[in-house]
């Protein structure tokens, strides 16, 4: 990695959530392929995404994860580059919200983005190409889709 000129990307809970869902294949490739794919990429992630990501794979999922294998993934996670949310983050991300028209959750990840100095918000929730401040929006399972023949 090139330090200052090194890419940074957001990984919202969707990508990171996907990691687990045996049951949606082609989003869990993708999700894999870009955590497997980060040599020249700085992953970044928030303390709200960490939180979602645990109540999701512990809780939502149709067979959820025993909490020692959510702690561990919650560990690798720590790993990564991490914005701590606070409160003048979630003002900032209200303020977002109400410009753009989206949920607190998702205006939290692009402000936390920001924050971070990211040029790409990976999510499965927004749309593909959608530009929101400094950020590009990008599904990974619409990148590998592009790249199949």
């Amino acid at each position: 990695m090139s330090g200052a000129t090194a890419t940074r990307m957001f990984l919202d809970t969707s990508v990171l959530v996907s990691l687990f869902d045996d049951d949606d294949p082609s989003h869990q490739a993708a999700a894999r392929a870009v955590m497997g794919d980060s040599e020249e990429i700085t992953l970044v992630i928030s303390t709200r995404v960490m939180a979602d990501f645990y109540e999701t794979i512990t809780r939502v999922f149709a067979r959820p994860l025993p909490a020692i294998v959510a702690g561990r993934a919650l560990a690798d996670l720590a790993d990564l580059a991490v914005v701590h949310v606070d409160s003048d983050l979630v003002a900032s991300a209200a303020e977002t919200a109400e410009r753009h028209d989206l949920s607190i959750r998702d205006a939290l990840a692009v402000e936390a983005a920001v924050t971070a100095g990211c040029g790409r918000l990976l999510t499965q929730v927004l749309p593909h190409g959608m530009r929101l401040r400094s950020l590009v929006v990008e599904d990974p399972a619409y990148r590998e889709e592009q790249k199949s023949p």
